[in-house]
């Protein structure tokens, strides 16, 4: 398999952390990703169902590379391949793809909670963010099930007025301020949010998770 492995550092980096960020990484792509983009979604309506974005809530497109021949294969990109083999190993799975529109803040979140096998999301942010208008932010460390930290998070950072004192935006976290052509990765587990966003931010997704044993599959 043709790909650009990731560093020891690098590695190293996601397991401790959760997360990792490639500047830069498809500035040679970018231009025809945003045409893509915007394509895929005049075709399929605009917006949530058929019906045009509307700014006042996230509209979003399941499978979203599959429904177009470019963007589907940045699953054979090299770089991308690489991140994927990398942490998952060169039999990873691909699961969904996801497009979407973002309005507003978005809470803090994991997208699963999972103890054995690692599932990553790969982002493409597709618009200048910042801490302040909307850009990924990530609690450092908040992937590891079964650490105090990282469990007492999961149980009580939907609730950090009511149990902290502390408003959803002020929550200690690094912000990963993003500009077209880099891509964010992170562990499903990691604690995310977005917080000062515009109505109509661009991001669209992968997920990839390490292969199934069979033992598993047949549960």
């Amino acid at each position: 398999m043709d790909y650009t492995a990731l560093s020891a550092h690098q590695l190293a980096h996601f397991d401790t952390f959760g997360f990792l960020a490639f500047p830069g990484l498809l500035d040679d792509r970018i231009d025809e990703i945003i045409d893509d983009f915007e394509s895929l979604w005049a075709r399929r309506g605009g917006g949530h169902n058929g019906q045009p974005h509307d700014d006042t809530q996230r509209s979003c497109l399941a499978q979203f590379i599959d429904l177009d021949v470019r963007l589907s294969s940045l699953l054979d990109d090299p770089r991308i391949v690489g991140i994927a083999a990398s942490l998952l190993g060169e039999d990873f799975n691909y699961m969904s793809s996801d497009g979407n529109y973002y309005a507003g803040d978005t809470g803090w979140h994991s997208d699963g909670w999972h103890r054995d096998q690692l599932h990553i999301k790969i982002g493409f942010y597709l618009d200048d963010l910042t801490r302040d208008s909307g850009c990924l932010r990530v609690i450092p460390g908040s992937h590891r099930v079964g650490d105090g930290f990282a469990d007492g998070l999961q149980e009580q950072v939907r609730e950090s007025v009511q149990i902290w004192g502390v408003e959803p935006e002020a929550v200690p976290a690094l912000a990963l301020e993003t500009r077209p052509g880099d891509i964010v990765c992170f562990n499903h587990n990691t604690k995310h949010a977005a917080f000062g966003g515009g109505s109509r931010r661009r991001m669209f997704t992968m997920n990839l998770c390490q292969r199934y044993p069979q033992e598993r599959l047949q549960e």
